[in-house]
């Protein structure tokens, strides 16, 4: 969001000085202008055709209860291509703007036209089947297509043109075994469609939602993936059992639908407020009182730090703002220390170890481990590679560039693509 946020103020475009890349970003409308379409269309026309543009232009019916303020996020200026960009801009204001651009020209283009096919191959007695489709225009899939989370394109596979009769190579035979898979886990942007379906939140605060409960550790990220913690799964038990009509996706979504009707004038807020909180008062007292006390028990990871107040191996536990150490022995000892991670990097000002910290709100940041006789801190990402000038650890700024921390060097290099990025290319 912090990227899409810079798109909208503008960024330096070289060649066109300041722009704002794109539209408001907070918004749920599908609605776009009339000016945006003709520019859209003009440039459809210029670079693919007339024939990629429709008979009749594409209208998209808003969906009911959305706030309809802005147009749908859209380029500012559509002739300007994310590769006349992509010099100027992040690594991931690219990524943004290429998205926006790509889906606000692809929803002013014709279809695609598809031919669906299923193709019988008889060979020694045996037919195989092979269901796909042929493309006999490729419409807006000239610019984009849609991609699942494993980055593959959704929806059937293309065949190759064939005809009856045919005779057919066989290049070779895989053997597949299928079983039922188990529903996939949350990814962000799974997440997040699961939230719009289900009338939860706004595009204004969907990353909030998901920040949180990365923030309080009631999920990990295991790659793409949310996967829930002891903690998180302890928390929601616990709410089950105590406020299960409060925590319920239908509460939060009427409630969102009630405001909206506050915002389009066809409810009164004071008459809204008031069953709002007769609804929820009685329950949350009631949670309170059948909660006072309560505790949630979790699993403590013995650790090799030892306590130099007793002398016993320290346990990982986890309080309000995340994991820390503390002594097994309390209430007898009551000795904590705050649970560090040591990176591969050195301080570029004192030499000993950087580790990664975290804020209250759990966002991770690095600083010395020798604190507090040394006071450097950074939100760079510590690596293991080390500055051919100087010696000193490289470390990882946001823009894809690693740099050397030390003031008198001020080293810096495009940091090396990962494999993916790689592939893309």
């Amino acid at each position: 969001m912090k990227a899409a946020q810079e798109l909208y103020e503008g960024v330096e475009v070289a060649g066109h000085g300041t722009l704002g890349l794109i539209t408001y970003m907070r918004t749920d409308s599908l609605r776009i202008s009339e000016e945006a379409r003709a520019a859209g269309n003009a440039f459809i026309t210029e670079t693919y055709g007339e024939k990629y543009l429709p008979k009749k232009p594409r209208y998209f019916k808003s969906k009911s209860n959305i706030q309809d303020g802005h147009e749908a996020i859209r380029p500012t200026t559509p002739s300007i291509t994310p590769e006349m960009v992509k010099g100027s801009v992040t690594t991931d204001q690219y990524k943004i703007y290429k998205l926006v651009w790509e889906r606000f020209i692809a929803s002013l283009m014709e279809n695609c036209l598809q031919e669906t096919m299923k193709i019988e191959i008889v060979a020694n007695g045996y037919v195989f089947n092979a269901t796909g489709y042929t493309v006999k225009f490729d419409g807006f899939t000239v610019l984009y297509e849609e991609k699942g989370d494993d980055g593959k394109t959704e929806g059937a596979a293309p065949l190759p043109p064939v005809k009856a009769g045919d005779k057919l190579r066989l290049k070779s035979i895989l053997g597949n075994q299928h079983f039922t898979q188990p529903p996939a886990r949350y990814t962000e942007a799974s997440l997040t469609k699961a939230l719009e379906e289900n009338g939860v939140g706004r595009p204004s605060t969907y990353v909030t939602i998901t920040s949180t409960i990365v923030g309080r550790e009631y999920v990990k990220r295991e790659g793409k993936q949310f996967v829930p913690t002891e903690l998180g799964e302890a928390v929601t038990k616990l709410l089950e059992e105590r406020m299960p009509n409060i925590v319920d996706v239908k509460y939060t979504s009427k409630m969102e639908a009630d405001l909206d009707k506050i915002d389009s004038g066809d409810r009164d807020y004071i008459d809204m407020i008031r069953h709002y909180y007769e609804d929820f008062e009685a329950p949350l007292e009631k949670a309170k009182k059948e909660m006072q006390g309560v505790k949630i028990k979790l699993k403590e990871e013995e650790t090799d730090v030892v306590c130099e107040k007793c002398g016993r191996n320290m346990v990982i536990k986890v309080g309000r703002y995340g994991k820390f150490l503390a002594c097994p022995g309390y209430p007898e000892c009551k000795n904590t220390k705050p649970l560090v991670f040591k990176t591969k990097a050195k301080c570029p000002v004192c030499g000993a170890d950087v580790i990664e910290k975290k804020t209250r709100r759990g966002t991770s940041f690095y600083g010395c481990s020798a604190y507090p006789n040394c006071n450097f801190m950074t939100w760079d990402v510590p690596t293991d590679e080390v500055c051919p000038q100087c010696g000193k650890s490289l470390f990882k700024k946001r823009g894809n560039v690693l740099v050397c921390l030390d003031e008198k060097c001020g080293f810096s290099k495009p940091a090396p693509k990962k494999k993916k990025e790689q592939a893309e290319e």
